[in-house]
């Protein structure tokens, strides 16, 4: 598929700023939820590689460039100022009891105890690290990349409508209360971003009607007040988590990135 102007203009951007250059593919083995993702050069793997989902959208253009936003800010820094969020053992302890002592799943097997605790505090540490970079991000692609208004329109809605997916009966009846809330409350401030960028007020309403949406203005709040500097983004982070408890779940480390 022929990629447009603006792919290769960032494409370009990113090999410029980073010295390195952009394998872009392919990926139907990512997770239903994920449209795309972006493998930053580290250590002696010298290229930057974004996979998208194949048929989720009709056109991958707004996916890469979104991609390369995320290597883009990383590499706006100097490289001893460079960090790597990774995850620490308290997220999986904490997990793990929410999940031993759900009263929604009792006598629940290891086997299905330790399933759930992982894809839950990934899927936790995952939204914190990539949503409030994400709306910086998307940010940046509406003021320098209008073109792709449409296709960023269309992301932007199917990543609603996944994350919409915590609200279904299904979901609350049987996920641990604290997961919830903090999943919720990242997806409201998605919500609440989209929103307002798209004139829909009503995109909001499903987290208002459920009690999500007041922790999801203190999220965004937190977000809009904030500086975009890009070396200010580990902040932005450790301001979400501080908000949503999950201090300690995740820790900074010199980033590997080539420099």
């Amino acid at each position: 598929m022929a990629l447009g102007k603006s792919v290769e203009k960032v494409l370009r951007l990113v090999e410029e700023t980073t010295g390195l250059p952009v394998h872009v593919e392919t990926d139907a083995s990512l997770p239903p939820n994920i449209l795309a993702k972006v493998t930053m050069a580290r250590g002696k793997v010298p290229i930057h590689r974004v996979a998208y989902q194949p048929d989720r959208s009709a056109s991958p253009d707004y996916l890469i460039v979104f991609q390369c936003g995320f290597v883009l800010r990383h590499y706006s820094l100097l490289p001893a100022d460079r960090v790597d969020f990774a995850n620490t053992d308290v997220a999986e302890q904490t997990v793990r009891q929410w999940v031993s002592n759900n009263p929604k799943m009792p006598g629940m097997t290891a086997q299905n105890i330790a399933g759930l605790t992982g894809f839950l505090y990934n899927g936790l540490l995952s939204q914190l690290r990539s949503i409030p970079v994400g709306l910086r991000v998307d940010s940046w692609i509406m003021e320098e990349y209008p073109d792709l208004a449409p296709l960023q329109q269309e992301a932007a809605l199917k990543q609603l409508s996944d994350n919409a997916a915590g609200l279904r009966p299904d979901v609350q009846a049987t996920m641990p209360k604290e997961a919830l809330v903090a999943s919720l409350s990242m997806s409201a401030a998605f919500a609440i971003y989209w929103a307002e960028r798209f004139g829909q007020p009503q995109l909001t309403l499903p987290y208002l009607t459920t009690g999500h949406l007041a922790a999801g203005q203190v999220l965004y709040d937190i977000w809009r007040d904030a500086s975009i500097d890009p070396g200010q983004d580990r902040s932005l982070i450790d301001a979400w988590a501080s908000k949503l408890g999950l201090q300690g779940w995740y820790q900074w480390v010199p980033s590997q990135s080539p420099s």
